[in-house]
């Protein structure tokens, strides 16, 4: 039996227990030891940067949380000290979930005062925000306390737009003059309705809002809106969208920045601490302060070939006896990527979790080559299992594909989906929040291409140079899609 104080056990035991997703939900802030703050997020955080674009797991909401919560806030202004976040205010505008003590409304409220009441998206809007700034800047203002109701805020906004409007320039001027900012943050967008004809309507006033609010100096709105509302044409239709678009912030983990990550979270391992710690400056030459904590030397952060030394000592150097297979720190990466070559933190520490748990007999790896194809196996069938729950009509889509090798042909899928009637089971629940591709609105013509089109928008397929289909392993094991000399499914 190994000995519990073996560095080999030690890693393995913290790599099995890494927390993919610390934080769901804008109003759970991550603990310290759980932020990593990658240069290329600064942006992302920037208070003049108004709209934030992601794919799933790619942090959104965690850097929500971050914002919202003053400790983190104050913490990661540290690692940006250009946006000077500690000398903002931050309030919540919608995060999808039931009023609590930041009083953002949920959508059954938004329901009642767009639905019900019969407010204009926009005025509704405009009345959360004006509500923020009179909450957390204690304006003193004589305005109502509640949104809904014929005496309520949305009616007093919905009565005299300029009164509304002179009052928000009012307290952004205040605010300015006394040095400070308040950044009022969107998350979740994709809950504000049921249907996505309403989720379409309610994101495009909010964008047309966050459009007419840019020349504010001190009140700032962050959105952080999924890649596939950004990319639907009817919620990006109203004029000088551009402008709002132009400015945009895509939320891309590189592949340093996902090890950054990873030895960030060993060195905070209470058990793994020390002798990942030993690892690294055994294997770079780096030294640690002998109580390293939170703090990863800044080589580990950007430099790839350091990074890959200790990712060597962890798991060896290739996936086979040579190169022939693939090197360990690259194959990782690139067999999570999507169809855009995009890797999310949350499926690449779920790949290590997986790996990490791979049954290993005498082996002085930490992590095997066979365990890293388990950790993937793992990673498809997680990424698959959110698929399904942001797009309700993909599983309709990528059952009848199992066992098709791919790269394959167009008429490949089509002949599939045409046996199975794919189309004719989606059109049956069209209509409902998600159920439907936006593009069978774009290629009405063509249905069956007009699916193709749906998943190479959102990364699940991809055209190769030869003009083939491909699936890329993320999605393409958990879907039983096969692929010479690739990862195989489980079964």
């Amino acid at each position: 039996m190994m000995n519990p104080t073996d560095p080999v056990l030690v890693l393995r035991t913290a790599l099995a227990e890494l927390t993919p997703a610390p934080s769901h939900d804008a109003t759970t802030p991550p603990a310290h030891n759980q932020i990593y703050a990658p240069a290329g997020h600064e942006t992302a955080l920037d208070p003049d940067r108004s709209l934030v674009i992601g794919g799933r797991g790619v942090g959104k909401s965690f850097w929500s949380a971050v914002l919202l919560n003053s400790t983190a806030r104050n913490y990661v202004a540290n690692s940006y000290p250009r946006l000077a976040l500690d000398r903002c205010e931050v309030a919540l505008g919608f995060a999808g979930v039931d009023v609590d003590t930041h009083q953002a409304p949920s959508r059954e409220i938004l329901d009642e005062l767009i639905e019900r009441d019969g407010y204009a998206p926009e005025k509704v809007w405009r009345a959360v925000i004006l509500g923020v700034v009179n909450r957390v800047l204690k304006l003193k203002l004589e305005l109502p306390d509640q949104l809904g109701g014929s005496a309520g805020l949305v009616a007093w906004v919905d009565s005299d737009a300029g009164r509304t409007q002179q009052t928000l320039r009012h307290a952004d001027e205040q605010l300015w003059q006394n040095g400070r900012r308040l950044i009022v943050l969107f998350d979740a967008l994709d809950r504000v309705g049921q249907q996505w004809k309403t989720i379409r309507e309610r994101t495009r006033a909010l964008l047309q809002v966050a459009l007419a609010m840019r020349s504010y100096r001190a009140i700032k709105l962050k959105l952080f809106l999924r890649v596939d509302q950004a990319e639907d044409p009817q919620i990006i239709a109203f004029a000088d969208a551009s402008k709002l678009f132009g400015a945009k912030v895509d939320l891309l983990w590189e592949r340093h920045d996902l090890y950054g990550l990873l030895y960030m979270l060993l060195l905070n391992a209470p058990q793994a601490s020390m002798a990942f710690a030993a690892l690294i400056e055994r294997t770079t030459g780096l030294q640690l302060p002998p109580a390293a904590g939170l703090m990863l030397p800044a080589e580990m952060k950007t430099s790839e070939p350091k990074q890959e030394a200790v990712f060597v000592a962890l798991a060896g150097p290739y996936m086979g006896s040579d190169a022939r297979r693939g090197k360990t720190f690259t194959w990782l990466y690139n067999h999570l990527a999507d169809g855009f070559g995009r890797v999310s933190p949350r499926n690449f520490l779920e790949a290590l979790r997986h790996a990490a748990r791979y049954p290993l007999a005498e082996s002085r790896l930490v992590l095997h080559p066979k365990g890293l194809q388990s950790g993937v196996q793992g990673a498809s069938e997680l990424r698959l299992a959110q698929l399904k729950e942001e797009y309700g009509w993909i599983e309709t889509v990528i059952e009848p594909l199992a066992d098709l090798n791919v790269p394959c042909n167009d008429t490949d899928l089509f002949d599939r989906w045409r046996q199975a009637r794919t189309i004719e089971s989606i059109a049956a629940v069209g209509g409902e929040a998600k159920q439907e591709p936006v593009e069978f609105h774009e290629v009405p013509e063509d249905r069956l291409a007009a699916l193709l089109k749906a998943l190479m928008r959102i990364g699940v397929a991809e055209r190769r140079a030869d003009s083939r289909i491909n699936v890329p392993d993320i999605y393409r094991v958990a879907a039983k899609l096969l692929r010479r000399g690739g990862v195989k499914p489980r079964r």
